[in-house]
């Protein structure tokens, strides 16, 4: 059985690398709402973003919902992102397991640009002082389940809110995923398919100074764009323990509608399941790929249990991502 799993996982592992060399032309600009495809948590963005499988608790739900069940009772996890251009993007999720029903949960991913000076055609330099901000949001609900023993699905519905001063939309959106507990190793494997849902067309009206056949002060309608849809598919493995020492390695192939396929690696060690040091890369990135990180995990009392992660991401010609997340377990 375990044979014919993994050779069944290196089949899709190599026929996903066949078609990453294969590939050439990245249709990157073509999807909205690309917040959603910042790595949310400080633990996942240190392994790489290798994580479909490794994803587990309350912040599963950015990942693969599947791994809610994951889990002790109550779960709540906070995430912040110090993005480029002084952009922050925090993420927040509750989860409680409630026993043979199941697991649901409620998230929340927020973007905030802060102020920023507004420039027109009549004022690129925007001397005029007028500013403006930009807060995109989205809100989902989530629930998974195992089916057997071995096997765990999960599913988020999302509210998706994107504004750019007076053009936005609102939209809808569905996360779906499977984990596969194999019990060789901790061998994992999993799936799951992220920001599924309608294409989406802004409000309002704009100017195109481009377009030969608008007359004079016409205005034209946005047209139609597609959500960034992610498939990803990947697994983790124990590769070595000892005693108090472990060391976990995960890898994930990406398929989005928006860039070349990608595949990303991860390690993570852990001693006596308190302290972590992780480490990442990137595959097919423009830009950097690498990435480090720490954890901690302790138990404040009887009943409740804390991590703090910490992670570091190298962006090459743009300053390096910090992120920090947190999560409690009660």
């Amino acid at each position: 059985m375990f044979k014919k799993l993994f050779l069944f996982g290196t089949f899709i592992f190599l026929a996903f690398a066949i078609k990453i060399q294969a590939q050439e032309f990245a249709p990157v600009g073509t999807a909205v709402a690309q917040f959603l495809e910042v790595g949310m948590g400080a633990k996942s963005a240190a392994m790489g973003e290798a994580y479909t499988t490794m994803a587990k608790g309350a912040g599963s739900v950015f990942w693969n919902p599947a791994g809610l069940v994951d889990m002790g009772k109550r779960n709540f996890y906070l995430a912040y992102n110090s993005w480029p251009a002084d952009i922050s993007i925090s993420g927040i999720a509750f989860a409680i397991n409630l026993k043979n029903f199941g697991t649901v949960a409620i998230s929340s991913i927020l973007l905030n640009t802060g102020d920023m000076l507004i420039t027109t055609v009549e004022d690129p330099e925007g001397l005029s002082g007028q500013k403006f901000s930009i807060v995109n949001y989205a809100a989902g609900i989530s629930y998974a389940r195992f089916l057997t023993d071995h096997l765990s699905v999960g599913a988020t519905a999302k509210l998706i809110h994107e504004k750019y001063f007076d053009y936005g939309y609102n939209s809808w959106a569905l996360d779906l995923g499977t984990i596969y507990r194999t019990g060789f190793h901790g061998l994992k494997i999993g799936m799951s398919i992220l920001h599924f849902g309608k294409d989406i067309r802004f409000s309002g009206s704009y100017y195109d100074y481009s377009d030969p056949k608008l007359a004079p002060g016409e205005k034209k309608s946005f047209e139609t764009y597609s959500l960034p849809i992610n498939f990803r598919v990947g697994f983790s493995i124990d590769a070595w323990q000892s005693g108090k020492n472990k060391l976990v390695t995960a890898a994930d192939m990406v398929h989005s509608n928006n860039n070349l396929e990608q595949y990303n690696w991860g390690i993570e060690y852990s001693f006596n399941d308190l302290f972590f040091f992780r480490s990442g890369y990137k595959f097919r990135m423009d830009e950097g790929g690498f990435s480090l990180g720490a954890g901690i995990k302790y138990n404040l009392s009887n009943t409740l249990n804390a991590e703090l992660n910490y992670s570091f991401s190298e962006m090459g010609v743009l300053p390096p991502i910090h992120r920090l997340s947190a999560g409690f377990t009660f």
